[in-house]
């Protein structure tokens, strides 16, 4: 059984966690990624002692995902736990990284030729390429949610109402333009901008049911649809950690529009890289119980989620 700490004691560990990372904000430079390395590598051991019922939720959904033994599920949530410390050591600065700091933590194959439709999988540092798209190829737009803003946590103290302004502060900074509505990103592109969309976002307006990683998942085809109707490309993009702990952003060729064949493409890469993928099989599983459109429904059995036809 799964035992997720009370609200009034999960608080003061969040609290705990934010301000230490608000410590950090002001100390960490962007022109010494040696030193995010280091805290990233550091620190997993205790964001998982922070987190147990999210880390026991990630074990269980990377051991059905991916499969393998529990000792492979275990290093898959070390890995995990490692990118996610380094990304957010690296959010905290990313704000203030100059393109030469840029360069020395992403390593960036591929062109872009806007407009085009571009879509990335939730897998490893997604803020990290985001910006590093938006800072190479100005223009972007990315649908979705804003990645910066910290999560609820159960009350509105003065201090987490400055914590979610400075995240708002630091969101601004950065050369990204967000769009939430995903009728408007059509607009976007008849102006020729390049729009940025994760294919398993859950912001969509429609779903189908289709395999993916050996399960039945609900994915959407509205950005193929777009795309079509919009007589743009559609791209690929990826983003992973590599031995030195540099990530490697790969830009792909253009595919054909159609859900089954980015499915094709996204997924030996996400069967290669687990760690990169984990966390968001967390995060959906946490809310699945609450979702109407989980992205595993067999996550939340109780649901009613066969209305959404198959693919």
């Amino acid at each position: 059984m799964i035992r997720v700490r009370p609200p009034s004691l999960q608080l003061p560990f969040d609290l705990a966690r934010w301000a230490f990372e608000e410590t950090l904000r002001g100390g960490l430079p962007p022109d010494e990624p040696e030193i995010l390395r280091f805290l990233g590598g550091l620190g997993w051991r205790f964001e998982q002692r922070l987190t147990p019922a999210r880390a026991q939720l990630m074990a269980e959904e990377v051991r059905r995902t991916f499969g393998g033994s529990a000792r492979a599920a275990g290093a898959i949530l070390r890995e995990a736990q490692d990118l996610a410390l380094q990304a957010r050591m690296e959010a905290l600065v990313l704000p203030r990284m100059e393109e030469a700091h840029l360069d020395q933590r992403v390593r960036v194959e591929g062109l872009l030729a806007p407009p085009a439709l571009l879509l990335y999988p939730h897998a490893g540092h997604v803020l990290l390429l985001l910006a590093t798209l938006a800072r190479r190829w100005p223009g972007v737009v990315v649908f979705g949610p804003r990645p910066l803003l910290p999560p609820e946590c159960g009350a509105a103290t003065r201090v987490t109402r400055r914590l979610a302004e400075q995240r708002a502060e630091d969101e601004a900074r950065l050369p990204i333009r967000w769009e939430s509505d995903p009728a408007a990103i059509p607009g976007w592109l008849a102006r020729g901008h390049l729009v940025a969309a994760a294919f398993d976002d859950r912001a969509w307006t429609s779903y189908v049911r289709v395999p993916f990683l050996d399960r039945e998942a609900l994915l959407s085809p509205d950005p193929y649809r777009i795309a079509r109707d919009a007589g743009v490309p559609l791209l690929t993009a990826t983003i992973h950690r590599e031995r030195d702990k540099v990530s490697r952003v790969v830009i792909g060729t253009r595919i054909e529009p159609e859900l089954r064949a980015y499915l094709a493409h996204v997924e030996p890469f996400l069967r290669a890289h687990p760690g990169h993928y984990a966390r968001w099989l967390a995060e959906c599983r946490m809310r699945a119980g609450v979702d109407d459109r989980p992205l595993f429904p067999d996550a939340a059995p109780d649901r009613r989620w066969a209305h959404w036809p198959a693919a």
